[in-house]
């Protein structure tokens, strides 16, 4: 997962500061980068728990929902904080991450067993 949603996340940063020139383009990379960052953590946190059992799965589901809601709360916090960080570059950035990479995670994350058939 980490490559392939890494490459989809660069392309997009690289689009973002290529489009957006200046401190909100640099802002939205940091943004996306925040959410690469915790769809890689989710994947992990959900394939090393979905055998263990059901109640760590979701354990491990909510836990990333609360991580990426952590998150927004500490990017708004930076951005209110420093005041010269693009808010919008970061906060829009942190979004359209979420966008692309939550789909992405989930197909990485198979729901049914190995040898069950689809």
């Amino acid at each position: 997962m980490a490559a392939p949603s890494g490459l989809l996340a660069a392309a997009v940063a690289a689009g973002a500061v290529a489009l957006w020139p200046g401190p909100a383009g640099r802002a939205a990379a940091g943004g996306l980068g925040a959410a690469w960052l915790l769809a890689l953590a989710g994947v992990a946190a959900l394939l090393a728990a979905r055998p263990v059992s059901a109640s760590a799965f979701w354990w491990a589901f909510w836990g990333g929902v609360g991580a990426r809601l952590a998150a927004l709360g500490g990017l708004t916090a930076v951005c209110l904080r420093f005041p010269r960080v693009s808010s919008p570059g970061l906060l829009c950035g942190y979004a359209v991450g979420l966008a692309l990479l939550l789909p992405w995670e989930f197909r990485r994350v198979p729901l049914r067993g190995a040898g069950e058939p689809s």
